[in-house]
């Protein structure tokens, strides 16, 4: 029982590579892997190719041989062509982080910091397509709940408006009308 307890105390004590990169008075309350690049599935077609191509030729014919080294060497095209990105989310910024194909969600470097003004606009696909800083990247659908949760807080609860006097009373004031609407 100490043993798990010193673990779990080691474990909740150490930062997450992702806050190295924040600024001191930054949280981050969303990270997530994203993938640039072709689409993800564009593997699973070269491998469909192989098996039909390994059931239709000949085994002893040059041409299988020639159908696998060529998509052999298509798939080692897409794995050298595939950008690897972790993508944090703070309640004012989104950083968009590089990483590497054999530790994904362990950021090696900051390529953008862009402010939230837009929605991701999710599409609900297995893999849905999103943009930031220009740069096109594949979101898996595990991960899709997380975005369409930062778009429904963008714009609500920042630390730069929370903290004017004007906004507060705003604020005050909605609710004295939203509770007069309620009566």
């Amino acid at each position: 029982m100490g043993l798990a307890k010193r673990i779990v105390e080691k474990k909740g004590s150490r930062p997450h590579p992702v806050e190295k990169f924040l600024e001191a008075h930054e949280k981050v309350k969303w990270i997530l892997p994203a993938q640039g690049g072709l689409h993800p599935f564009t593997m699973l077609f070269f491998a469909v190719f192989i098996l039909a191509a390994i059931l239709v030729l000949d085994p002893n014919s040059w041409i299988m041989g020639v159908t696998i080294s060529t998509v052999v060497f298509a798939v080692v095209a897409v794995l050298t062509t595939a950008r690897y990105r972790v993508i944090a989310i703070t309640s004012d910024d989104i950083l968009l982080l590089k990483a590497r194909g054999w530790r994904p969600a362990k950021p090696i470097e900051l390529l953008h910091r862009v402010p939230r003004t837009s929605k991701f606009e999710v599409r609900g696909q297995f893999w849905s397509q999103i943009e930031i800083a220009g740069e096109k990247l594949w979101v898996h659908k595990r991960f899709q709940a997380k975005l369409e949760e930062a778009d429904s807080t963008l714009g609500r609860g920042t630390t730069k408006a929370a903290s004017s006097a004007v906004y507060r009373a705003n604020r005050a004031k909605k609710k004295v009308k939203h509770a007069r609407r309620k009566r």
